[in-house]
């Protein structure tokens, strides 16, 4: 009898295993959808928004320090994989996400201030990566897109739960909640 059950766990994992690829596919191809319908759907909007919006945001409730200073080197960093145009426009995604970044989050906002004045270099990231990911640079991007698709995907519909998104004293490894069977 213990060799039925055996045979009956393996039929289990077989099944559990034969969907993983494709549910991974799925949202891969979810993702890549995404990352280009957005830009593509906003560039109409953005270039009649960036003519009307100079790309000055309202640094009133900005963390202290050089704003301007950050939004440029931000745009510089950024600009590499997101038009300058949506960057500069509020309304957009994009928009906010470097908003976010310039004015709202302490660990983007350490990094700028801290810019090595000889080499241009941001600091590297206090948890870097075994495998050259510690750039401040790169911590910046993933920052930066991480809350583009926060923004992209809660404007129509806010999130439930926001999974720790957007916490900007936490380190982005950090966002998200750990769901065992007795939350449910």
């Amino acid at each position: 009898q213990s060799n039925s059950s055996e045979n009956h766990e393996e039929v289990g994992k077989s099944d559990n295993r034969r969907w993983f690829l494709p549910l991974l596919g799925l949202l891969i191809a979810a993702g890549i959808t995404l990352a280009i319908a957005l830009p593509l759907s906003m560039r109409g909007k953005s270039e009649n928004a960036a003519q009307d919006n100079t790309a000055s945001f309202n640094y009133a409730d900005c963390l202290p320090g050089e704003v301007d200073v950050r939004f440029e080197l931000a745009k510089s960093i950024l600009s590499s994989i997101t038009s300058p145009d949506l960057l500069a426009d509020e309304s957009t995604p994009q928009g906010k996400a470097i908003r976010w970044i310039v004015c709202d989050d302490s660990i983007s906002v350490q990094l700028f201030e801290n810019q090595d004045t000889v080499s241009g270099n941001l600091p590297k990231q206090k948890h870097g990566f075994r495998l050259g990911g510690d750039a401040g640079e790169v911590q910046v991007t993933r920052r930066y897109i991480l809350a583009a698709f926060f923004y992209s995907t809660s404007q129509v519909n806010p999130w439930i739960d926001s999974l720790n998104f957007l916490s900007p004293d936490l380190h982005e490894c950090n966002w998200h909640k750990n769901y065992t069977r007795s939350n449910f």
